[in-house]
């Protein structure tokens, strides 16, 4: 089984790393989708239903921590 990650980072150098920069299929995982704010990370966390949401903390809109 394969759990389903989600990345939340307003920093798209880092989003881009943190998708394209790790093989997510030898850890066990895939990558449900990415945000690029808090808000919208909200929205996809309701949408995928993810098991692991890697998130920044500080970002604009909503923080990763609400």
């Amino acid at each position: 089984m394969l759990l389903k990650v989600l990345i939340v980072e307003d920093e798209e150098i880092i989003r881009k790393g943190l998708l394209f920069a790790i093989n997510w299929l030898d850890m066990g995982c895939i990558v449900a989708g990415a945000a690029k704010d808090g808000a919208e990370g909200l929205k996809m966390i309701e949408k995928e239903s993810p098991d692991v949401v890697l998130t920044d903390i500080r970002m604009p809109k909503m923080s990763g921590l609400r």
